[in-house]
């Protein structure tokens, strides 16, 4: 009789655990849910709703893929979409490259060290407006410092308006981005290299292992995920950049530094085609959840950065 009372009390705890955590759950659950639904859902569904419509905020008028049909024919996409890879990859790739460069020089505890670590956060914490300020003195084809080092050296016969030329607007702004963002690279990479055990390299160098091999086998391995991360998240945010190259070049000259995202500011603001403007922005959107998707299907982050 006791053992059969002890069962029944042993189920009726454990029932009363379950219903203990279900309840937790729940609790933190549902406002986390509502949340969600309410700042991410409810405008994505919102926006690609308006992007069926014409002229969606004072007529709207159902077309239903019309604005997309519109959009991705447009004498200026194919142009806007190339520019936002180009952009998109090289200041990723480079700020990736920077930051590792930095990162490992800094790991090797060299003289200064500390002073640059420190150094490297203020361009990240500058405002867009005055890092545009600033590059735009350096590259000035007047009183610019860099042109004058260019013409001294014999590198060009004259000045070049950097911004303003189509051969080098791409260039400019893809410099200027990379010396604002290329300090996030670093300091994410600097963590993961400070996280490496140091009796690996220890090991290494008894065993007759190279500064190269010891990158290969040990470095690498470990920055993998870290550098995978940086790739997606700097290239989403890169893509759909607007500020840097809207302040600095409002897209010319002639096109050459226009993006999907200034495309868009374009049609929504100058052409008032505001249904256009958000089937081009859910072109945007559509695109970068198919990198998405294929990313974490081709890599597995999580276990690359524990790993």
């Amino acid at each position: 009789m006791s053992t059969t009372r002890e069962r029944t009390g042993g189920a009726r705890s454990l029932t009363e655990r379950v219903d203990s955590t279900t309840l937790l759950l729940a609790v933190c659950l549902v406002p986390l849910a509502a949340f969600f639904l309410v700042v991410w859902v409810v405008p994505i569904l919102y926006a690609l709703g308006m992007s069926l419509f014409e002229a969606p905020v004072r007529n709207p008028q159902f077309v239903g893929f019309g604005n997309y049909v519109a959009v991705v024919t447009d004498d200026g996409f194919v142009n806007a979409f190339t520019n936002s890879i180009v952009y998109a990859v090289s200041t990723t790739v480079l700020s990736l490259l920077l930051g590792l460069g930095l990162a490992l020089a800094i790991n090797q505890r060299i003289r200064g060290g500390v002073a640059l670590r420190t150094l490297m956060i203020f361009p990240y914490l500058l405002p867009t407006l005055v890092v545009i300020f600033l590059w735009k003195f350096v590259l000035d084809p007047n009183i610019g410092i860099l042109n004058q080092y260019l013409v001294d050296w014999g590198l060009f016969e004259e000045p070049i308006a950097f911004f303003s030329t189509l051969t080098w607007a791409m260039p400019a702004v893809v410099i200027t981005s990379v010396w604002k963002f290329a300090s996030f690279a670093f300091f994410i990479l600097l963590a993961r290299l400070q996280s490496i055990d140091p009796d690996l390299y220890e090991r290494a160098r008894v065993e007759g292992a190279s500064s190269w091999q010891a990158f290969r086998d040990i470095t690498f391995p470990h920055l993998r995920g870290a550098i995978l991360i940086i790739l997606l998240v700097r290239g989403i945010w890169m893509f759909n950049k607007f500020d840097i190259i809207y302040l600095s070049t409002r897209g010319g000259p002639l096109d050459a530094t226009t993006t999907l995202p200034i495309r868009v500011f374009e049609i929504a603001f100058e052409q008032v085609a505001f249904g256009q403007a958000t089937a081009l922005a859910g072109v945007m959107f559509f695109f970068l959840a198919a990198v998405a998707v294929v990313y974490f299907t081709v890599f597995t982050p999580a276990e690359e950065v524990t790993g």
